[in-house]
């Protein structure tokens, strides 16, 4: 009984030492303290937004079977590999 009195005693003992460490610590530019900086992009002027090329949507083809004769097709014009198929290899005699 008396050892978890002891015990009990030194861990509150611990907690108010940590306490006081970290606000001494806060106070003096320690490991806690919140940190004074300049910013590292300073805005001088305004800036004008030029428009750019026309905005593409790109496609994620689908997954054609793996060691197949399946591979990509594109039945015409697939900007962006939008409309790509998978197809199968047709023997041509």
């Amino acid at each position: 009984m008396k050892s978890k009195t002891i015990i009990g005693i030194l861990a509150i003992l611990i907690i108010i030492l940590g306490v006081i460490l970290i606000s001494f610590s806060n106070k003096h530019g320690g490991w806690f303290s919140t940190p004074t900086s300049t910013p590292w992009l300073l805005l001088t002027e305004t800036t004008t937004l030029t428009p750019t090329a026309t905005f593409m949507v790109v496609c994620t083809p689908p997954r054609c079977a793996i060691r197949t004769s399946e591979t990509y097709y594109c039945p015409g014009i697939c900007p962006g590999g939008c409309g790509t198929t998978c197809a199968t290899y047709t023997p041509t005699q």
